[in-house]
């Protein structure tokens, strides 16, 4: 009998986009997993009017449409601010509660890379302050149009084990985000669901160093270390781009 492959949702970072997942994607399809890239409402040419909280509510918006609609289990791959996104949109949808209620389908584990993880109540700034994380920069704000924008610093601070031209490639693609992704607060965090969690940390990350990267982790996990499994990888800030091989390897392990 054929075992069906979860899906993965892919979740990206700060002014990241789908186009930025595409030979995660490949990968993974290679091997036979379908994925769905998500795209942030907070980014793009229509960030400026996104409202609040605008990416967990469009992230689970496409969450239930695959696990309720569909009936397909999920593997949640949250990558930097994509676990401020991602986090808020599992309760409810974990496969071990739906399977309690006589239910197919649900979100089978939640990987974060290099990820922020807040908590309760919780913005991004806010974690930066309790985590004595001082913010690069890689970005400016336009303060008409209340947008943040990658600036010449984003090639080298988020793609600098990529080759250069690669790198200038994959910067010049970043979009304009919504300023309020920075200090809205999170909401219905995932921390007690029953889901496998998993974080990646990424050893030579520009953005945010192992350090910071074990400080946020730590805070969420409490006394439920149990709940988790690590990984370490020789990377940067987006081994998405840079460590697709080893990065597949590791997201497919049984």
């Amino acid at each position: 009998m054929s075992i069906t492959k979860p899906t993965f949702v892919v979740v990206t970072g700060v002014a990241h986009t789908p186009a930025h997942t595409q030979s995660l994607v490949e990968s993974l399809n290679t091997k036979g997993y379908f994925t769905e890239p998500v795209a942030h409402p907070t980014i793009g040419p229509l960030a400026a009017s996104a409202p609040p909280n605008a990416d967990a509510a469009n992230l689970r918006k496409i969450l239930e449409n695959l696990i309720i609609n569909q009936q397909k289990d999920v593997v949640l791959l949250c990558h930097a601010y994509g676990g401020m996104v991602g986090s808020q949109s599992v309760n409810g949808l974990e496969r071990s509660a739906r399977a309690k209620a006589g239910r197919k389908g649900g979100i089978v584990k939640v990987v974060f890379i290099t990820a922020l993880l807040p908590q309760e109540g919780e913005s991004m700034l806010q974690i930066f302050g309790e985590t004595g994380m001082e913010p690069r920069e890689w970005l400016d704000m336009d303060s008409v149009t209340g947008t943040f924008s990658a600036n010449s610093l984003a090639a080298d601070t988020l793609y600098h084990d990529l080759p250069h031209d690669q790198a200038q490639y994959w910067a010049s693609k970043l979009e304009p985000m919504s300023g309020h992704a920075g200090i809205s607060p999170a909401t219905d965090v995932c921390w007690s669901a029953d889901v496998p969690k998993v974080y990646i940390f990424c050893k030579t990350d520009r953005v945010f160093s192992l350090g910071e990267q074990r400080r946020m982790l730590e805070r969420v996990q409490g006394d439920q270390t149990d709940d988790w499994e690590t990984y370490e990888m020789d990377c940067g800030h987006s081994p998405i781009l840079s460590h697709v091989e080893e990065l597949t390897e590791i997201l497919t392990k049984e």
